[in-house]
């Protein structure tokens, strides 16, 4: 079976000593994956990452949590130099709207995501979006700015109403290791509403690790656990639904390079 994790994060100082061996041993299980930039800094490793292994593909851009630590204008002058010297780039983000913590910048956070959204229109690469408490306000956004994009909807947790309209919206949904949490029946349910076309899978590591590591660091090795869940709940094979995955990444991210 191959396996396609498209949202990890090896660049992160978490995994960033160990990036190496997880590109060897994911290459050995037919797992690839896609390095995901936070910042300039871990955009960078991860194209580093991605030139250096065949199964590594890089990300790039500014988490809307980090928004603050930085001056917008240069900071999309940095990713877009990257975006001109490098082939090995897929996607653009991970970007959107965090509403989580105290202290956002709503605004702020806007407009970074707007500057993303050119970007992935300028270099014609899909957008991978982060939405945290925020749904309503990516949503405008989206559908004002976004049109004619693939965007693909990172972490998603929520229920079946909002599965529809993201579906409405043709964008694509990733699933990560939260569908294996007990707490979260209505992401399991809201799961079968989402056409297999549209559906990715990922891991977010180091964070949200499937059980049974719930706890524990994650790395992309452990999306074949992600999968597994997802097949269970859809009543299908590990191996029909990895390969239906696989293809939807490939079709949507190396054909898009």
């Amino acid at each position: 079976m191959k396996y396609f994790d498209v949202h990890t994060h090896t660049n992160m100082t978490t995994l960033a000593s160990q990036a190496e061996e997880i590109a060897i041993e994911c290459e050995k299980l037919n797992i690839s994956y896609i390095d995901i930039g936070s910042d300039v800094h871990s955009s960078s490793l991860a194209v580093q990452h991605a030139q250096k292994f065949s199964n590594v593909y890089a990300c790039v851009g500014i988490h809307p949590g980090e928004i603050n630590k930085i001056d917008i204008s240069i900071t999309i002058n940095e990713i877009t130099t990257l975006l001109e010297t490098n082939k090995r780039i897929v996607a653009i983000g991970e970007t959107g709207l965090d509403y989580h913590y105290e202290g956002y910048d709503a605004n702020k956070q806007k407009g970074m995501f707007i500057e993303h959204i050119k970007l992935a229109q300028k270099f014609k690469l899909p957008l991978m979006v982060h939405i945290r408490d925020a749904h309503e306000d990516a949503i405008e956004i989206l559908k004002k700015h976004a049109t004619g994009l693939k965007v693909i909807i990172h972490c998603f947790s929520g229920d079946s109403d909002l599965v529809k309209k993201y579906i409405n919206l043709h964008y694509f949904i990733s699933i990560n290791g939260i569908i294996t949490f007990n707490s979260a029946a209505h992401l399991r349910e809201a799961i079968k509403k989402i056409p297999l076309k549209r559906l990715l899978s990922e891991t977010d590591a180091p964070w949200l690790s499937p059980e049974p590591f719930r706890g524990k660091i994650n790395t992309p090795l452990n999306v074949p656990y992600v999968v597994k869940a997802m097949a269970k709940i859809l009543n299908l094979s590990e191996e029909e639904l990895a390969s239906h995955l696989y293809k939807n990444a490939t079709k949507l991210f190396l054909k898009s390079n």
